[in-house]
């Protein structure tokens, strides 16, 4: 039987193992007040490589969102989720889609905004303690293959006036190597922002959809 441990975001408590947590349970919490500043209110959020849904959770706790989407290929990060919506009576507010990227995710479900801490190292550059501390489910992304699949897609998922925001980490990545997947996509790239005092090591890159002439 599997033992979780507990993170607390305001009134909500997300079941997780360590083996789950590829950072969102830390530098994840620079989300909350970027969200905050630049969207307020939101009705859906989808949460991309979600894992036990740290980022997604705790948007929702903190009123920043009505609806929340979780997609992870991990069925463990399923089943971690599964007991987080039973413990907190949210069944109706929150969905775990068990998917590589979009491929088992309903095809007609659209978003307002996708976030995601998807992996941040490019194997290729890799070499890091990632290797040793993590599964490479968490940290490897192979020529950012796993990025590419995801941008190529991501317009399609976005509702009008919907956005992506995508946590990316300095010490293996630049906002150059999105960008361009992005506005490839026909996403308008909105820019790069820094994560803030504590998480000097990460940034966000913002894209968005066009607004339309």
């Amino acid at each position: 039987m599997t033992t979780y441990a507990q993170a607390r975001y305001g009134p909500l408590s997300v079941s997780y193992t360590a083996e789950l947590d590829g950072g969102g349970n830390a530098f994840g919490r620079a989300y909350e007040p970027f969200v905050r500043s630049r969207f307020g209110r939101v009705g859906s959020v989808f949460e991309w490589c979600a894992g036990p849904g740290f980022i997604g959770f705790s948007l929702l706790a903190a009123g920043l969102c009505d609806r929340l989407d979780l997609g992870d290929v991990n069925p463990d990060a399923g089943a971690a989720v599964a007991r987080t919506v039973e413990a907190n009576d949210l069944d109706g507010k929150v969905r775990f889609h068990l998917s590589d990227g979009f491929d088992d995710v309903p095809g007609d479900l659209r978003w307002d905004l996708m976030i995601g801490n998807p992996p941040h190292v490019n194997a290729v550059a890799a070499g890091s303690e990632y290797q040793h501390s993590h599964s490479p489910l968490i940290w490897k992304d192979t020529d950012w293959a796993i990025h590419r699949e995801f941008y190529d897609a991501a317009a399609e998922r976005l509702r009008p006036g919907g956005s992506v925001v995508v946590q990316e980490n300095h010490r293996f990545s630049a906002p150059e190597d999105f960008t361009g997947m992005a506005e490839k996509a026909g996403l308008e790239v909105v820019g790069a922002f820094e994560c803030g005092d504590g998480y000097e090591d990460y940034y966000f890159v913002w894209s968005r959809l066009p607004e339309q002439a």
